[in-house]
């Protein structure tokens, strides 16, 4: 099929779905408009779309956001199964045991190509290969919300944001608030959070602490049969600060330190079992935000710097060519963003800015084994960028259409210069329905662990397109999207010459359908849907010596597909239940192996709350309620039946 019939056929069944509910709509438009709550509305402001704040109705590009109440509703899990649940995104690693460090798959872009930010930051480990960011690194008692931007945004925000980005918004609460949450549950999971705000003239704060701990289970899976295999545990302390300063009505200072440690036993690889591997992970994050704002002219200058260590350590005999083993990386990273915005015209926001990034990483190694002692010292390294990128953000006096025009100009320390663009209408065809659509390029530098391969890599190169159309009453929500994207200058590892490479080609095209709908004041539905197909043009996995084309991208789904239903029984109790299904996938076998298919699976969730007052409410939150045996990566494990139970004092 085509691509442009698969686009016609999506609005085609889009428009058919939303206008065969106009006329019910119309009916509970008039009689619960008054009685319902904007969770499905596009006016909440959001930040991410353009860096400006903005209603999410005003923006032609595809964003969803995962508001507070929401989070609130899915305590007892983290950032990575929440964000596992949405449409587009997969999250191999989000189910497995504590400890794992979660892939981020947007629309089947590869891991570390889509952009991470953390209040508008961009966050990264410059050790890792693909400068890929760990989310057990942001427990979910730090977040505010999240807001989800898809498709190619390097315009604005730079490499790495192929797939689209993922902005964490933090606490910064200005009302006088303590707050509690204690939780415990399954593979002896506890957690405990504690947080503190309050408003002292034009300063507020929030301060926090966090501490998680799980005994866990086996993260390989035993082939044996034999049960043997010990569980691998995990801790993790964090802390947070925010303060937020009104200089004057104009003129407003914010500052931020957060920081994160965890350690986890890990096992040895794929089906193998180790006793005493232990790897450890922490990051610290300390920022400022420096904002002007007069009506609609705004400067804004951003600071972060971050750190992050990493520990590999095996100090026994459990396997007998390895004695001892300590893997140590160390990673720090300087970003700096200057943006000013104002309007031309009546119908014209104009955007410029520029950023600076940074990022150095060193390693040591020492191993001792049957072939005797080994000592390596990676020397320290780094790497820096600098771009300038514009956008303007035009209307017409109506505002039905809105139309965005973006570029920007990258220049790096190691490859030279590269550029994007964004071009991104919408139109409003009633006050019901929108269309949209965008063509936009991205990029993705290649990383300081790759340029140490090999100096002469080129930046990723992305083209992306897609249009969809949009449906919103105060009762129902509904989403049609197409998108296509194609990659190339791919990076990925050589095994040939045992070297990193431009060489892959990535063609992916889907389809993601969502809906929201409050059928009354009790109920709400949700259902989405994502298609996406897939192929790439790579070494062969088997040979290694000849070029293939898959027809299939390694761990990502063709279909996925959730549906929700939230009830509020009374003021006082709410329940959620919640199915996901994940088709089959393919992971790799082993080296010089054929491609393994992973089976299809779908998982039952529920969670539920009793609100005791306003300052106390208990919480019960259940994942994979029918403890059915899957799995998310090859040879690994992933949880079955997970229960917890929590209190909240507020």
């Amino acid at each position: 099929m085509s691509q442009k019939l698969i686009t016609l056929s999506v609005c085609l069944f889009a428009t058919t779905l939303l206008f065969g509910q106009k006329e019910n709509s119309a009916i509970l438009k008039d009689t619960l408009r008054k009685k319902l709550d904007s969770s499905i509305s596009l006016e909440e402001v959001i930040v991410t779309a353009n860096k400006l704040e903005q209603k999410q109705n005003a923006t032609g590009k595809v964003v969803t956001v995962i508001n507070a109440a929401t989070l609130q509703a899915n305590a007892g899990r983290t950032i990575a199964q929440i964000l596992n649940e949405q449409a587009g995104l997969y999250l191999p690693g989000s189910l497995s045991n504590a400890g794992t460090v979660p892939s981020i798959y947007m629309r089947g872009a590869s891991s570390g190509r889509t952009l991470i930010l953390i209040d508008g930051m961009p966050v990264g480990d410059p050790s890792m290969i693909s400068n890929e960011f760990d989310l057990n690194l942001v427990p979910l008692n730090l977040i505010e919300r999240i807001e989800i931007l898809k498709g190619a945004q390097s315009t604005l925000y730079g490499s790495d944001a192929i797939g689209g980005v993922i902005n964490i918004i933090t606490k910064n609460k200005s009302i006088a608030n303590f707050s509690g949450d204690f939780s415990t549950g399954s593979y002896g999971t506890r957690k405990l959070n504690l947080q503190h705000s309050n408003t002292i003239g034009k300063l507020n704060y929030a301060v926090g602490f966090g501490d998680e701990s799980a005994i866990g289970f086996s993260s390989a899976t035993d082939m044996t049969g034999k049960n043997n295999f010990d569980k691998d545990g995990y801790k993790n302390n964090n802390w947070f600060a925010n303060i937020n300063y009104a200089i004057n009505k104009n003129w407003n200072f914010k500052a931020s330190t957060h920081q994160t440690s965890y350690n986890a036993d890990i096992d040895y690889g794929a089906f193998k079992d180790d006793k005493d591997e232990k790897f450890n992970n922490a990051t610290k994050l300390t920022g400022l935000v420096l904002k002007y704002k007069k009506e609609k002219t705004i400067f804004q200058f951003q600071y972060q710097l971050s750190t992050q260590d990493r520990q590999y350590k095996n100090d026994s005999l459990d396997k007998s060519y390895t004695i001892f083993e300590d893997n140590q990386y160390t990673g720090k990273s300087h970003y700096a963003d200057a943006f000013y915005s104002t309007s031309v015209s009546k119908n014209i926001q104009w955007i410029m800015g520029g950023d600076f990034r940074y990022g150095s990483y060193q390693q040591t190694y020492v191993s001792i084994s049957e072939y005797g002692p080994y000592n390596d010292n990676f020397k320290d390294t780094f790497q820096y960028q600098t771009a300038l990128y514009s956008s303007l953000l035009i209307n017409d006096a109506s505002n039905k259409w809105v139309l965005e025009l973006g570029g920007r100009m990258n220049k790096h320390n190691r490859y030279g210069s590269n550029q994007t663009f964004t071009i991104s209408p919408s139109y409003k065809l009633s006050s019901e329905i929108r269309f949209m659509a965008s063509a936009s390029t991205g990029y993705k530098a290649p990383s300081l662990y790759q340029l140490s391969y090999n100096e002469a890599l080129k930046p990723e190169q992305s083209f992306n397109t897609e249009m969809g159309i949009e449906y919103k009453t105060n009762t129902v929500f509904a989403r049609a999207v197409y998108y296509n994207r194609t990659i190339d200058n791919g990076i990925d590892y050589n095994y040939i010459d045992y070297n990193f490479f431009n060489y892959i080609r990535q063609k992916v095209n889907g389809t993601e359908l969502e809906l929201n709908w409050k059928a009354n004041e009790k109920n709400n539905i949700s259902l989405n849907y994502t298609l996406m197909n897939g192929q790439e043009t790579n070494q062969n996995r088997v040979t290694t010596t000849d070029t293939i084309t898959y027809n299939y991208l390694l761990k990502r789904p063709k279909n996925t597909a959730g549906i929700g239903w939230d009830y509020e029984a009374s003021p006082k109790l709410s329940l959620s239940i919640a199915s996901r299904y994940i088709s089959k996938r393919y992971d790799v076998g082993g080296y010089a192996a054929e491609d393994v298919s992973l089976k299809s699976y779908t998982l039952f969730n529920a969670h539920i709350q009793y609100k005791f007052s306003k300052h106390i409410i208990v919480y019960a939150d259940a994942q994979n309620l029918g403890n059915v045996a899957f799995q998310e990566i090859n040879g690994y494990n992933a949880m079955g039946r997970m229960l917890m139970l929590g209190l909240r004092l507020k």
